[in-house]
């Protein structure tokens, strides 16, 4: 839905520039200068490529690569004793080293110019 701004199956089902809103900075994270958070959805590069993503509960992410037409969702935990930074690390080196990386190298796409805003 939102990596089409908006639309599913040929419906606008929420307002593009709703979604376009939603991935504006707003603010930017205390604890990691290059992360950002507009309404919903956090907002940085991974791998070169801009990204927003929905962080939830233990782990859970929903990422979306614009610019490669890709949305990677990854499910894991992480317990309350758990360094969380350490986990949440992993697992944007994950995404980033063994999905968007080969993508964006298999496509041409290697880096982009940065479209955070």
């Amino acid at each position: 839905l939102y990596l089409h701004r908006g639309r599913a199956n040929g419906q606008q089902i929420v307002p593009a520039q709703w979604v376009d809103a939603s991935h504006v900075a707003r603010a930017q994270s205390r604890r990691e200068s290059d992360r950002y958070y507009g309404y919903g959805w956090w907002i940085r590069e991974l791998a070169g490529h801009p990204a927003y993503y929905a962080w939830g509960f233990g782990g859970q992410f929903i990422f979306i690569v614009p610019d490669l037409d890709l949305v990677v969702v990854t499910t894991s935990s992480s317990d309350p004793g758990d360094d969380r930074r350490g986990h949440r690390r992993t697992v944007y080196e994950l995404v980033e080293d063994f999905v968007i990386a080969p993508i964006a190298a298999a496509s041409g796409n290697t880096t982009v110019q940065s479209a955070i805003r």
